[in-house]
């Protein structure tokens, strides 16, 4: 799953992306976030956030062609705090979207690194200019910590199941956000050189909307 800066999805999105207040109509996907320590049974990726604490990313999810074991990389920081969004306004899906317990062992959130999960299914995201506002439901992981340099899994459980067939070129229907904070960690000038904005899996694809 390759991320996005929201700021150029934004710059992409139509009037639809505005925030609407109207009751949702349609039925009700659950959604479970999963930030755990690495699984041995997926493959390792060297790639990773590449952007500043605090920015905003995006990407396509479930993804089963995603399911990696991620690097903290060019981040330049031990992460201690992570949030992720669910973000209806930019998917394909006309369905309300919330954070939920989808694997029923009673709480929203799996993770053995953060001993703190919050939930917050009414938050509001702005774009990065201030002149958007997005329906962007959140769930802040705290007390834990993902060294600089370690391999970590983030995905999602959806009820129903969304998760696409394992094909190349293959999406997930939902777009997910996440930005994270954390300690800054001293590098060679010449490493911080070459850190871009890389994705976080494969490559991010935007779906034109199906939304009436």
């Amino acid at each position: 799953m390759n991320t996005k800066n929201l700021g150029t999805l934004v710059a992409g999105t139509a009037v639809s992306s505005l925030l609407s207040l109207a009751p949702a109509t349609a039925a009700t996907i659950v959604v479970e976030p999963v930030l755990t320590t690495p699984d041995p049974d997926l493959p390792s990726s060297d790639v990773g956030f590449g952007v500043n604490p605090g920015t905003v990313v995006a990407w396509n999810a479930p993804d089963r062609t995603g399911q990696q074991n991620f690097l903290n990389v060019g981040t330049g920081h031990h992460i201690t705090t992570m949030e992720l969004f669910l973000l209806p306004e930019l998917d394909e899906l006309d369905d309300e979207l919330i954070w939920g317990d989808v694997d029923g062992d009673g709480q929203i959130g799996v993770s053995d690194i953060f001993d703190n999960i919050e939930v917050d299914n009414s938050f509001i995201l702005e774009s990065p200019d201030g002149l958007l506002q997005f329906q962007a439901p959140r769930v802040t992981f705290t007390g834990g910590v993902i060294p600089l340099g370690t391999r970590f899994v983030a995905q999602t459980l959806t009820e129903p199941d969304l998760t696409v067939p394992p094909e190349v070129g293959d999406a997930g229907p939902l777009v997910v956000g996440g930005r994270y904070d954390g300690v800054p960690v001293p590098e060679p000038s010449t490493i911080l050189g070459l850190v871009s904005v890389l994705g976080f899996g494969v490559l991010f694809n935007k779906k034109s909307s199906q939304k009436t």
